[in-house]
């Protein structure tokens, strides 16, 4: 061997070490490049990916769930301070009318009525007086029409006078409604009665 070739073979071995150093240095390189662009392996993205529509998800559904759970509230709140005609009674065009089972005075039927809110029944249409009639049935019913004598007009419970658009047969001072008329008896004698009062659910919750 001559002497140029120790110094060849040495050159050779710094020239593969270089390379290996390059391949190492680029390999690394490529590794970076690559953190960089993509810092999560594809796995990893697609667990985050399903981890986002599963929140999304989550917050649509809490969402909706709020909005009815409130407009429940809402409606729970609207039937508390708005009720319709109470239990027994029943509605009519703006009224509520309740037809008892027993028999009293008129002046305690009034009585009851006022208990409950109300007055003996007051019809101010014909209408009105057609459902009074249809529901009773073949029972004669105290009404809210009284007069202190025959001489005097019949009037309402509120004082009101009495249009006479049905003739009131009889000359006692206190209504009924008979099987197809509305009559007078003495104030003690005993009948059924209707009280009447306003509905106030379409009074005050009557949608504008």
């Amino acid at each position: 061997m001559s002497a140029a070739e120790p110094a060849e073979a040495i050159v050779g071995m710094l020239s593969t070490t270089d390379s290996l150093q390059e391949g190492e240095m680029g390999k690394k390189l490529q590794e970076k490049i690559f953190r960089i662009v993509s810092p999560m392996s594809p796995a990893r993205l697609y667990c985050c990916y399903a981890v986002i529509i599963v929140l999304t998800g989550a917050v649509i559904v809490l969402s909706v769930a709020l909005s009815l759970s409130e407009r429940s509230q809402q409606q729970v709140s609207i039937k508390k301070t708005c009720a319709p005609c109470p239990r027994n009674w029943i509605g009519a065009q703006n009224k509520c009318f309740y037809f008892s089972e027993d028999t009293s005075t008129w002046t305690l039927s009034q009585k009851f009525c006022l208990e409950q809110k109300a007055q003996l029944a007051r019809f101010d249409n014909m209408e009105e007086l057609y459902f009074l009639k249809r529901y009773k049935g073949t029972s004669d019913y105290w009404i809210g029409l009284h007069r202190e004598s025959p001489e005097h007009s019949w009037r309402w419970m509120d004082n009101t006078e009495y249009n006479s658009s049905v003739p009131i047969r009889g000359v006692e001072k206190h209504a009924y409604l008979s099987s197809n008329k509305i009559s007078s008896a003495r104030i003690y004698a005993e009948k059924r009665w209707i009280c009447s009062k306003p509905n106030s659910y379409i009074l005050q919750c009557q949608i504008p």
